[in-house]
């Protein structure tokens, strides 16, 4: 069981993210604001972020380089708009129109590679 950081706007996709990744087992913690994403990071460790393509893309580095920050195991998926251009942060990037079950893939796949800890950082 792994601890994943939803982040993202919209409530109900979201919602629909956990409930998926709850059937797979894992434990998730909502944000669907930068200030509860923040607010979460503060307050606990999470194995992986999932990190929405809604946010800001500054925005979206910033919490990515907070959460390693935090744990430099912690994995980052990124859902992206073509339109992002630093995904640099990103242990997978998926595009907006991934299902939550290939969200859990991409979630999953990343949980089992290891950083390398001379070429990232």
């Amino acid at each position: 069981m792994a601890k994943v950081l939803l982040v993202g706007y919209i409530r109900e996709l979201l919602e629909e993210r956990s409930n998926v990744f709850h059937a797979a087992g894992h434990q998730t913690t909502l944000a669907a604001s930068p200030q509860a994403a923040y607010k979460a990071i503060e307050e606990d460790i999470f194995d992986a972020a999932v990190l929405g393509c809604n946010l800001p893309e500054q925005e979206r580095n910033q919490m990515a380089r907070q959460l390693t920050y935090r744990n430099s195991d912690t994995k980052i998926v990124m859902i992206y708009l073509l339109s992002v251009k630093n995904t640099a942060p990103a242990d997978a990037l998926l595009p907006t129109t991934s299902s939550a079950q290939e969200v859990l893939r991409a979630v999953n796949h990343v949980l089992k590679t290891k950083k390398n800890p001379k070429t990232d950082s």
